[in-house]
């Protein structure tokens, strides 16, 4: 079971949608704040989620809460308006020791109408979610992707430990660098050679492969071996971009993916442009996020 992220939602359920198809698994209903699902590499899923709030396996029985007399454990508890706390009940039927510091387990309860007891297998950190080695990358830019919704996009699109994606607007790398921290391969594709330079000098700065090269995105159709596109294409408001409109860019886009094989999401500055992506091929809004006050990224599944 996955709660939700803040309002976040549909990007919460898309990412945990595009995992489970990549690893088994599926949904089995959801409520306002809650996902359950079923699979069994649970692992897998709490080891690359970025848009979960908590992940826990549901316990339906008392004796499902009994641990190791050595082990020790907390309970936490979300409670709606109006209900008793079921935290000393619950206790009631645990062994082990209470330290609620550092628990070896966490027990969680949704204390609503029908609660809802689980153990935590996952909380989100951002301290663990961001390497700490973006705050000295060579190079940055104001408009890059953040880490979190890259690591994001690459779930929704499903792509294993071992498989390839392309980014044909690599610019400073951020979707090949969380790539790579996810066991993925990963190259790029970038117009400007002063961002291939610093995308790859990033990259160094990782660790990893400097698959930045020089180019235009129209050579996605002679790369092979790819099992995704992940990408977010330029948006300057009302910019040239390669001596042509935003639109043009983007419906040249739009139709060059729509030829290619593979699996592929990326992003748009206006919900106008996913309708626009819908006249090329089967684009699904799976969530949008809002970074500033001018910009908001809408996330398309293109199939």
């Amino acid at each position: 079971m996955s709660e939700f992220l803040g309002d976040l939602r549909d990007i919460s359920r898309a990412e945990i949608s595009g995992l489970l198809a990549s690893y088994g698994g599926k949904i089995e209903h959801e409520t306002d704040k809650l996902l359950f699902f079923s699979t069994n590499q649970p692992e897998k899923l709490t080891s690359r989620v970025a848009f979960s709030k908590r992940i826990g396996r549901v316990l339906e029985d008392p004796e499902d809460y009994d641990i190791s007399p050595r082990k020790t454990y907390a309970i936490r508890e979300k409670r709606e308006s109006g209900r008793a706390s079921l935290i000393d009940s619950t206790a009631k039927s645990v062994t082990g020791r209470v330290d609620l510091d550092n628990p070896e387990v966490t027990f969680y309860i949704y204390n609503s109408k029908v609660p809802i007891i689980t153990e935590t297998i996952y909380e989100r950190s951002m301290s663990e979610l961001l390497d700490p080695r973006y705050k000295t990358r060579p190079m940055n830019h104001p408009s890059s992707i953040t880490p979190v919704l890259a690591r994001g996009m690459i779930n929704i699109v499903g792509v294993k430990e071992g498989e390839s994606f392309i980014d044909p607007f690599a610019g400073t790398g951020t979707y090949l660098i969380e790539g790579f921290r996810m066991g993925i391969n990963a190259y790029g594709i970038d117009r400007n050679w002063r961002i291939v330079e610093g995308g790859n000098l990033n990259l160094r700065h990782f660790g990893f492969p400097e698959n930045i090269k020089h180019g235009d995105f129209s050579e996605l159709v002679s790369v092979d071996g790819m099992s995704a596109i992940v990408t977010d294409p330029p948006y300057g408001r009302g910019a040239k971009i390669f001596s042509q409109s935003r639109e043009s860019l983007y419906s040249r886009f739009f139709s060059l993916i729509s030829s290619t094989k593979g699996k592929k999401v990326f992003c748009t500055p206006t919900e106008e442009l996913v309708s626009v992506a819908k006249e090329y091929g089967q684009a699904e809004l799976v969530g949008k996020i809002r970074v500033h006050t001018s910009l908001t990224r809408y996330i398309v599944k293109y199939e």
